[in-house]
């Protein structure tokens, strides 16, 4: 290990000179070598390090040192928001100063963050005919008056984030894009954010941005330039995003946006006003006519197999299983658009029709593909959701084994990549799963515990004679009163994780009345607040309780009394007919493999880790966890979700 690095990390080092709490962490030294190392010698690099290590300061001190001194370009991808401002907000000025460094550290946000001013100019020459209504021309008055303050122009500095359709006619993109030509280059804040990339050595995005950067072909429309050393924190994300990224997804509810930006004929406003374009509105009609049709013939589909429109999928396992009755219109409109280009009278106009013209033409493209099943290796679904009393019924594509298609598109150079998370080992302190799952095959490996101490600050209570989970009934009554017992003993301060939304909304109605009676204050996913609202009224009321499904298992910190308790209500399984999951299970059918222990387990049991590790976020915290689903004691699978988190007191009760 680089001395050099070790003396940073120490006691007599510049980081516990800047920190007046600081503590030297063996571990936080022992990641901070290892990234060194892989970097210096171009290796991948797989680093599992337990909450309270620091990962992103162990990471830092090498990468930044390593990209000034030989004037390379860094990329640190994360999957939440909150993590990606915290680095650049918190860890990196911390750094700096600590180090004496400059970092050159940038966040790097999508062209579609930032606001275009010549289509703000535009748009003000014709708000009239584009906002649909006062609340429309007064959220796009706000956005002008602060056109003239904002320091960035991108929505990271919004008071308030606008009305997506209004700011869909003032964003940057791609299609529009004049480049120096524009007579705003000058003052334009995305060009603005490009060369501060251009001067930047470490550059901080998050996973959604870096797959969609990495599906795109066209090197003018990339966001991220070329980089030398690429890190993925919060790594066990990555299979899952990059799968939706590299798949196509076209919804009724996404057809319908896009054609009423173009025109919506009940409001009499739309983008074809401002141009007089009538053909193209007859066109619009009759695709969202068609739409309609197209998306009930799907959902008839759906009932035919009895399953619920609500909150179902089905695979779709052949072609053309509906009439494509939209590419033909879409492919009308789209020459009906470029026609009405052919007679602009001025640059903006075909510019904002061209730009509606190549977003017609990859939905159409994408109807295409979904309904042909062009792609090999890919499965294809329906799915339903309601959400807001809207019925969004979408038609899907995804690839089957990611890693396929990463090992040519990220792993085939010899640029080092660092993985890290909390929770990236299964069993044993294998990765073979997670290096599995995302193609990952020659990689250096490391893995490290946590720095708390859990056994005097984690209690966990294990439910022992609960009824099946299949038996939802008896189940969720069960999980009531043993929801009523524990949190109890902390007085609420509790996340009450759920696998589904059936089963939290079942026990929800059975509490909701005697939670309010006992006076904690009770939050619901799903209704209607926002997840970082939540958590926020969560940490102000003190002794809340904070019923969660799957975005709430992971990527939460907490700190202090207010979250003492978390209760794990189900051991976390995936649905097996999911059509992804249902497709992969079959390909490791197919070679003869054993889906529950190759897939199905190592899933659950990464993310048991991660509602596991919601409670203790510091040296000082402490409370219980409480596991409702007796499989944990009672299965002989159970042992792999006990011994894949760190020990503590363990409290089995009938």
């Amino acid at each position: 290990m680089d001395s050099h690095i070790t003396k940073i990390f120490e006691m007599s080092g510049p980081i516990a000179r800047a920190m007046p709490d600081y503590e030297t962490r063996q571990e936080q030294i022992e990641m901070a070598g290892a990234v060194d190392a892989a970097v210096c010698d171009s290796e991948k690099l797989v680093v599992e390090a337990g909450t309270g290590v620091g990962k992103s300061f162990s990471y830092l001190v090498p990468i930044a040192r390593h990209v000034l001194e030989n004037e390379k370009v860094a990329v640190i991808s994360t999957n939440t928001i909150s993590l990606q401002e915290q680095i650049i907000h918190k860890d990196i000025p911390f750094l700096e100063k600590a180090l004496d460094m400059d970092f050159k550290a940038v966040l790097v946000k999508g062209r579609r963050n930032y606001l275009c001013l010549r289509r703000l100019h535009r748009s003000n020459f014709k708000q009239k005919d584009l906002f649909a209504d006062e609340y429309e021309m007064r959220q796009f008055a706000r956005i002008a008056a602060w056109s003239y303050k904002t320091a960035d122009g991108s929505l990271y500095d919004m008071p308030q984030e606008p009305d997506p359709r209004v700011w869909d006619m003032v964003s940057a993109n791609t299609e529009s894009c004049l480049g120096k030509k524009c007579p705003y280059y000058k003052h334009c804040f995305f060009q603005r954010a490009r060369e501060e990339i251009k001067g930047s050595r470490i550059l901080v995005t998050n996973h959604h941005m870096f797959f969609s950067n990495l599906a795109i072909e066209d090197e003018q429309r990339n966001v991220l330039p070329e980089y030398d050393v690429l890190v993925f924190d919060e790594a066990h994300n990555i299979e899952n995003v990059a799968t939706e990224h590299m798949g196509s997804s076209v919804s009724n509810t996404g057809i319908r946006y896009l054609m009423e930006l173009l025109f919506n004929p009940k409001k009499e406003k739309g983008f074809l006003l401002t141009i007089g374009d009538q053909d193209s509105m007859e066109w619009v009609e009759l695709i969202r006519k068609g739409s309609e049709v197209f998306f009930k013939e799907v959902l008839g589909r759906l009932k035919e197999r009895g399953l619920r429109p609500e909150s179902d999928s089905f695979r779709i396992k052949g072609p053309y299983f509906v009439e494509n009755r939209l590419s033909p219109l879409l492919s009308r409109l789209a020459d009906s658009l470029i026609d009405a280009k052919e007679k602009a009278t001025n640059k903006e106009d075909e510019l904002e029709i061209g730009s509606f013209v190549k977003k017609i033409n990859a939905l159409n493209n994408s109807i295409d593909l979904i309904l042909n099943q062009s792609l090999e290796g890919y499965v294809y679904w329906v799915e339903c959701s309601k959400n807001k009393r809207i019925n969004k019924v979408s038609i899907n594509a995804a690839p089957i084994d990611i890693g396929n298609i990463l090992k040519g598109l990220l792993f085939s150079s010899h640029k080092p990549i660092i993985f890290t998370s909390a929770t990236l080992s299964v069993e044993d302190s294998s990765f073979r799963y997670f290096k599995g799952r995302i193609g990952l095959t020659d990689s250096k490996e490391l893995k490290l515990g946590s720095p708390f101490d859990y056994r005097n600050q984690v209690r966990m209570y294990i439910a022992r004679d609960m009824p099946l989970p299949n038996r939802i009934t008896e189940y969720a009554s069960a999980v009531a009163e043993r929801v009523k017992r524990y949190i109890g003993l902390t007085n609420g301060n509790a996340f009450v994780l759920f696998t589904s939304y059936t089963l939290m909304n079942i026990v929800y109605e059975e509490l909701e009345g005697y939670l309010s009676k006992m006076g904690f204050g009770v939050l619901k996913q799903g209704s209607g607040l926002g997840r970082s609202k939540m958590l926020s009224r969560f940490r102000k009321e003190t002794g809340s309780v904070l019923f969660g499904v799957d975005s709430f298992w992971q990527g939460i910190d907490v700190r202090g009394r207010a979250l003492s308790n978390v209760i794990i209500t189900k051991l976390p399984f995936s649905v097996p007919d999911y059509p992804v999951t249902e497709a992969r299970i079959e390909e490791i059918q197919k070679r003869g493999g054993d889906p529950f222990l190759e897939y199905n387990l190592p899933e659950a049991v990464l993310k048991f880790k991660q509602g596991f590790g919601r409670l203790v976020r510091s040296k000082k915290d402490t409370g219980i966890i409480a596991i409702l689903d007796s499989r944990i004691i009672n299965k002989a699978y159970g042992r792999k979700f006990l011994s894949s988190v760190p020990e503590c007191e363990i409290i089995i009760e009938k």
